[in-house]
């Protein structure tokens, strides 16, 4: 396929499995078994929201070993906008003892078949600013030469294919999912009640360690301040000589 033919199948997808049935065929073309689509803007979520076709005993050895907060990939992917493969991770160094995370989840890739793999970071920012991430990664069942020999020719042009595809896949969730994953939520305010003042005062305090009964204390403390602070322009221009009450 040339790849302004896979660019205009990408922007004729109308939902997210039409989008995923596209990006299949896109990555089998390349050569790739497989892909999954990560978020990994939530780093304190198990099982944060996730879609691909990998399979389900991939997917469900995953999820259950928790690696998505050890797997080397998704560390990295965090930290770069650019396209690695799984070979370009540093590795923690293992001689004996308890094997570290990272290294039992690509074990556990390999043990699936997969010998390989390519990631694609995405960072993107919404409508106010904030910054969400996730990744794609391609799973590569062949051997490592092919592999090495694709990558030489075909990155960038992966990369770019990407690029359109993970828009298109922002777009579709944006106006097709109702209750839309926290990586593609717009920001507007009428989806959600945003915190008041009292909220994210409580909340600050509570993060530097405060107890309820403190916060309130504190609350109280900083409202009668600043009512305190109101009232004295009014009461320096009673107790000026100046001032008169038969204005």
């Amino acid at each position: 396929m040339h790849l302004d033919e896979v660019i205009a199948d990408i922007q004729a997808s109308t939902d997210l499995d039409d989008l995923k049935r596209t990006l299949q065929r896109i990555v089998e073309n390349y050569g790739f078994a497989a892909f999954n689509f990560l978020d990994t803007g939530h780093p304190n979520i198990d099982v944060p929201m996730y879609f691909g076709t990998s399979g389900k005993a991939w997917e469900s050895e995953y999820l259950r070993n928790n690696f998505v907060h050890v797997d080397p990939c998704v560390s990295r992917a965090r930290r770069t906008n650019t396209p690695f493969s799984w070979g370009s991770v540093a590795m923690p160094a293992y001689s004996a003892g308890r094997k570290p995370g990272a290294i039992k989840t690509l074990e556990a890739a390999h043990d699936h078949g997969f010998k390989e793999g390519f990631v694609v970071p995405y960072h993107f920012a919404d409508s106010k600013g904030r910054i969400y991430s996730s990744l794609v990664v391609f799973f590569w069942r062949d051997s490592v030469q092919k592999f090495q020999f694709l990558l030489g020719n075909k990155k960038y042009e992966i990369h770019l294919v990407m690029i359109y595809w993970m828009q298109r896949a922002i777009d579709i969730i944006a106006h097709t999912v109702r209750r839309q994953p926290m990586i593609f939520r717009s920001g507007d305010p009428s989806e959600g009640p945003l915190l008041t003042d009292r909220e994210r005062d409580v909340l600050s305090w509570a993060a530097r360690g405060k107890t309820f009964s403190k916060s309130r204390s504190l609350r109280s403390k900083a409202m009668w301040a600043v009512r305190c602070a109101s009232l004295m322009p009014a009461t320096k221009r009673m107790r000026s000589p100046s001032a008169s009450t038969w204005a």
